[in-house]
C-alpha cells in the first residue's frame, strides 16, 4: 500500500492576482555582475504596474526582442550574441505572459535608436505592428569577458522602463540573460522572475534512479547530485537555502540524506519535505503503519498516528501541514494547523495524493486519480482541475513566485518535466534537451537575488 501511494505521489497548485504599487529602485549588482560605473544605466520605475491575474485565462503581451547589435555600427553582433538573444526570447516565452513578435516586421529605420549615443527610439513603427514592449541590446565580447547593455521600452506609454549594463565572464552570459529576464518581469508585473532558480528531480529507470538538479533557464546538462551507488536514489526535495534531501536504498536499509549526508538509516522512509524552518519531515514505516516523522535529532520524532499510511507532507509558509492519509479508506489530502496537530480531510471524494502548498499558502496543489493535477483553497473551496487528457501528470511544484508549476508528464511518450502557468495555461516542456526519465520534481522556494 505504501508503494502504491508512493507511485501516486503527485499534487496540484494554485492561482492568484498579483497587483503591486510603486517599486523600489534597483541599484547594486551581485559579485558575478558589475554595472559599469557612470554608465547612466539604471532601473526606472514604470508608471503603471500591469497586474497578472492567475485565476483565469491570462492576457499575453506582445513583446519584441530585437537582434543584439555590435558595439559600433548597425551590424548585428556575432559570436554568442544570437544565442543570447534567443535565450532571452525563450525565457520570456516560457513564462506564459508574452507573445514573441518578429523584429523584422517593424519598419524602424535605425536599429540603434534608443541605445547609447543613438537617436531616441521611434515608438510609432513598433506601435503599428501591435507591440506592447520592445527589448534592444548591445553585446561587447572581449576575449573571455562579456558586456551586455539591454533596454526595455513600453510602447504604449512611450518610455524606457529598464536599462541595464551587465559585465562578467563570457561563460556567464546565460546567467546574465536570466538576471535581465527577472528584472524585465519585475518592471512589467511588479514581481521579479525566477530564472536561475533550482529544480530537483529523479532521473533514470526504476532500479537505477539518480538525483539531478537543473535551473529554470539553465544549461542543457543537469548537475547529478547522487548516482546509483549500491541502490537507487529517489524522492528528492529542495527547501529553504536550497537544502536538498532524498532517499537512498542501501541494500535492505533505507537512508535519508540531507545535502548528501546520511541523517537516518533503517526502516523504510518515504517522501521527505522541508518545513519552513528547514527541518525534514518524511513518512516512516513501522510494523503496522506508516506515520510522518520529524528528523531533527538523533532519532525520528513521530508526529502522526492515523493507524494506516500517512505520507507526503507539504508545508505552508505559516507552518500548516498538508499530507496524504488513508484513514478514511481512500487516500486523500488532510490539513493540520501544525506538525503533530490533528488533521482534517480537505480533498473531494476519490483518490488524491501528493499535496503541495503555494508560496503564499493560499492554494494547495495535488494529484487526482494518479493522472491529473488540480488546485484547491485550504478551506476546500475553489477546486480547479489543471490537466486532463494528456498522459499521466504528476508531482506538481510551484515556482517560488507562485506564477508557474513544474510537473512530470508522460504525454510525449516518456516522463519529462513540464511547466505551466499556475492557472493551467501554457503547458510546455521545461527543457527539451534534458535526457532520460524525469520524475518527482520539486522547485526551490528561494527567490533569486537581484542585488
Amino acid at each position: 500500500m505504501a508503494q502504491a501511494l508512493l507511485n501516486g505521489y503527485k499534487s496540484l497548485k494554485y492561482s492568484f492576482l498579483l497587483t503591486f504599487g510603486v517599486l523600489a529602485l534597483l541599484g547594486a549588482s551581485s559579485n558575478l555582475f558589475a554595472q559599469t560605473p557612470g554608465s547612466g544605466l539604471e532601473y526606472q520605475n514604470p508608471s503603471v504596474i500591469i497586474p497578472v491575474d492567475l485565476s483565469g485565462t491570462m492576457n499575453r503581451f506582445n513583446i519584441v526582442v530585437a537582434d543584439f547589435l555590435a558595439a559600433k555600427g548597425p551590424e548585428k553582433a556575432g559570436g554568442d550574441a544570437p544565442v543570447l538573444a534567443k535565450r532571452l526570447s525563450d525565457n520570456l516565452e516560457l513564462t506564459g505572459l508574452f507573445r514573441l513578435m518578429d523584429p523584422r516586421s517593424s519598419l524602424e529605420s535605425d536599429p540603434r535608436a534608443g541605445l547609447t549615443e543613438a537617436p531616441e527610439i521611434n515608438y510609432g513603427p513598433w506601435a503599428q505592428i501591435g507591440a506592447n514592449f520592445v527589448i534592444k541590446g548591445v553585446v561587447v565580447e572581449a576575449g573571455r569577458n562579456l558586456t551586455l547593455e539591454m533596454r526595455l521600452f513600453n510602447i504604449a506609454s512611450g518610455r524606457q522602463m529598464l536599462a541595464k549594463r551587465l559585465s562578467g565572464a563570457a561563460k556567464d552570459g546565460r546567467a546574465m540573460i536570466n538576471r535581465f529576464t527577472n528584472e524585465v518581469l519585475l518592471a512589467i508585473t511588479g514581481v521579479p522572475g525566477v530564472f536561475g532558480t533550482k529544480i530537483i528531480y529523479a532521473t533514470g529507470d526504476r532500479q537505477e534512479k539518480s538525483i539531478a538538479l537543473t535551473e529554470l533557464g539553465g544549461a542543457d546538462e543537469p548537475t547529478i547530485l547522487a548516482g546509483f551507488r549500491g541502490g537507487p536514489s529517489t524522492q528528492p526535495t529542495i527547501g529553504p537555502g536550497d537544502k536538498t534531501a532524498w532517499i537512498h536504498r542501501n541494500g535492505k536499509k533505507w537512508e535519508l540524506l540531507v545535502n548528501g549526508r546520511v541523517i537516518y538509516s533503517g526502516e523504510p522512509v518515504i517522501a521527505p519535505a522541508f518545513t519552513p524552518g528547514g527541518v525534514v519531515v518524511a513518512g516512516l514505516s513501522g510494523r503496522t503503519s506508516t506515520n510522518l516523522a520529524m528528523f531533527d535529532g538523533r532519532s525520528p520524532k513521530v508526529i502522526t498516528n492515523g493507524g494506516g499510511i500517512e505520507i507526503s507532507p507539504s508545508f505552508a509558509p505559516d507552518g500548516r501541514m498538508a499530507y496524504v492519509s488513508d484513514r478514511g479508506g481512500t487516500p486523500g489530502i488532510y490539513v493540520a494547523a501544525s506538525p503533530g496537530s490533528p488533521g482534517a480531510r480537505l480533498s473531494p471524494g476519490g483518490k488524491s495524493t501528493d499535496p503541495s502548498w503555494s508560496p503564499k499558502g493560499d492554494k494547495i496543489a495535488f494529484v487526482i486519480g494518479e493522472r491529473d493535477i488540480a488546485v484547491i483553497n485550504p478551506d476546500g473551496s475553489g477546486y480547479q482541475q489543471l490537466t486532463g487528457g494528456q498522459g499521466r501528470n504528476t508531482h506538481p511544484s510551484f515556482s517560488p513566485d507562485g506564477r508557474m508549476i513544474v510537473f512530470s508528464s508522460t504525454r510525449s511518450g516518456r516522463d519529462q518535466l513540464y511547466i505551466m502557468s499556475a492557472n493551467g495555461d501554457r503547458q510546455q516542456v521545461l527543457n527539451p534537451a534534458l535526457k532520460g526519465s524525469q520524475t518527482l520534481p520539486t522547485w526551490s522556494p528561494d527567490m533569486p537575488n537581484l542585488q
